[in-house]
C-alpha cells in the first residue's frame, strides 16, 4: 500500500511545483493538495497501532534479555555449588520472614515435597551453610537460618577440631547482629581466622560433617569460665542470598573429615 502511495505523492509534488513556476493560480490545487497529502502522510506514516505494537516487542525483548542474563546468573552460581557428592535439589529464595533480634530467622524457597524436599535436610549456598528445612508444602518450603533463636549447630574450630555449639546469641557477649556466637567445650583453643564447620548429626539429618559455617573473629575468655566463646563471622550473606541447594541425601565422606 505505502509503496503504491510513494510515487502518486512525487507526482503531486512535482505538479504543484511545475504550476508555481509557471504562475498558474494555486489556490484550488493547493486545497486539494493538502486534502491529498494528508491522506497519504497518514496512510504512509506509522498508526498509533503499529506504534504500540513496536513497543509491545521491545519492552517483550527487554524481559527476554533480562530473564536471559538471570538465567545465566542461576546457571553460574550452580555451578559453584559444592554438594559433596550428595544428591540435592536446587533452589531459590522466594521470601524472608520471622525477622529476630540476629536478623531474619527464616526463608522461603521455591521448591517443596513435589520436588523431594523433606524437612531436617541441610540447605548450602556457594560459600557455605544456610541453615535446615523446617516445613514442607507442595511447592514451597521453609529454612531455619543460622542465627535463628532456636538454631543450634554443633561445630568444629581450627586445624584441630575442638568441638563446641554454634547459636544465633549469646546473653553474656557483646556481638553484631550478624555474628555468630561458638562456645567450645575446653579453653585456649579458639584463635581469630579459625575456620568452622559443622560436626555432622547423626545419619547426616539435618547436617552433614564438614560445611563451611565461618570464620573467627575475636575470642572472649573471660576470667573463671572454662570454655571459650568465639565470635564468628558467617560464611553466608543472607542479604545477597539467591541460589541455594537442598541436600536430599548423604555426602561422600573424605579423609578430610573428622
Amino acid at each position: 500500500m505505502r509503496r503504491r502511495l510513494l510515487p502518486a505523492l512525487l507526482a503531486l509534488t512535482a505538479l504543484v511545483l511545475v504550476a508555481d513556476l509557471a504562475g498558474a493560480p494555486l489556490g484550488p490545487l493547493r486545497g486539494v493538495g493538502t486534502a491529498v497529502l494528508g491522506r497519504v502522510e497518514r496512510a504512509v506514516a506509522p498508526g498509533d497501532d503499529e506504534a504500540a505494537e513496536r513497543e509491545r516487542e521491545t519492552i517483550r525483548l527487554r524481559e527476554r534479555v533480562r530473564r536471559l542474563e538471570d538465567e545465566r546468573g542461576v546457571a553460574g552460581e550452580e555451578d559453584e555449588l559444592s554438594t559433596k557428592g550428595a544428591d540435592s535439589v536446587t533452589a531459590r529464595v522466594v521470601g524472608v520472614d520471622r525477622t529476630g533480634v540476629s536478623g531474619p530467622e527464616r526463608i522461603t524457597l521455591d521448591v517443596g515435597m513435589r520436588d523431594g524436599i523433606r524437612v531436617d535436610r541441610a540447605v548450602i549456598a556457594p560459600d557455605g551453610l544456610v541453615g535446615r528445612v523446617v516445613d514442607v508444602a507442595e511447592g514451597t518450603s521453609d529454612i531455619e537460618v543460622l542465627g535463628s533463636a532456636r538454631a543450634a549447630v554443633g561445630v568444629r574450630t581450627g586445624s584441630k577440631g575442638v568441638i563446641g555449639t554454634l547459636t544465633g546469641s549469646d546473653p553474656t557477649t557483646s556481638h553484631d547482629a550478624d555474628e555468630l556466637v561458638v562456645t567450645q567445650l575446653r579453653r585456649d583453643r579458639a584463635s581469630v581466622g579459625d575456620e568452622v564447620v559443622t560436626l555432622g548429626s547423626p545419619g547426616q539429618r539435618p547436617y552433614p560433617p564438614g560445611i563451611s559455617v565461618g570464620r573467627v573473629t575475636s575470642v572472649a575468655k573471660a576470667p573463671g569460665e572454662l570454655t571459650d566463646t568465639a565470635l564468628v563471622e558467617p560464611s553466608v550473606d543472607l542479604a545477597t542470598l539467591d541460589v541455594v541447594a537442598v541436600l536430599t541425601g548423604p555426602t561422600e565422606r573424605d579423609g578430610d573429615d573428622r
